[in-house]
């Protein structure tokens, strides 16, 4: 039983978890590159410590996102009743299934996207700013900063 069903965690079933995988190991790799950017213009120079300690968090993360991918496929929860008709409307939702994978990816990606706007707005790229308002906001609901 169980060897079949991880027959089928490597199979069709993890296609979305996959793809979203692969969205946020990018936003990961952007935001390394914003901050190694970020280092240089403000000539603090590259810390080793620093990017050691930043890469071996994000393997934990990818680690963890896996973890969640075998375990959706095991459990099967399915979070799709608890988002109201109106917002799978609006937004075309197809989705007959959102497990624990998706939201945990939705909320990585995030992480990965507030950090790349932070590294990109302190080196002065010119962003929108309801996209600098936006990610001061996500700040402090996320990590507690004020």
């Amino acid at each position: 039983m169980i060897a079949t069903k991880m027959i089928e965690v490597f199979s069709h079933e993890i296609s979305v978890p996959v793809g979203g995988m692969t969205l946020v190991v990018f936003l990961m790799i952007c935001d390394i590159l914003s901050g190694i950017f970020k280092a240089i213009a403000q000539k603090r120079g590259i810390n080793s410590t620093i990017g050691t300690n930043g890469l071996i968090r994000k393997a934990g993360v990818l680690l963890a996102l896996l973890v969640f991918i075998v375990v959706d496929s095991l459990v099967e929860l399915n979070f799709v009743s608890l988002i109201p008709s109106e917002v799978l409307d609006v937004f075309k939702l197809q989705q007959t299934c959102i497990g624990l994978s998706h939201v945990m990816l939705g909320f990585f990606g995030l992480f990965e996207l507030v950090s790349l706007f932070e590294n990109l707005g302190e080196v002065g790229v010119p962003l929108p700013n309801f996209i600098m308002k936006s990610v001061e906001r996500l700040k402090v609901t996320l990590e507690g900063e004020k």
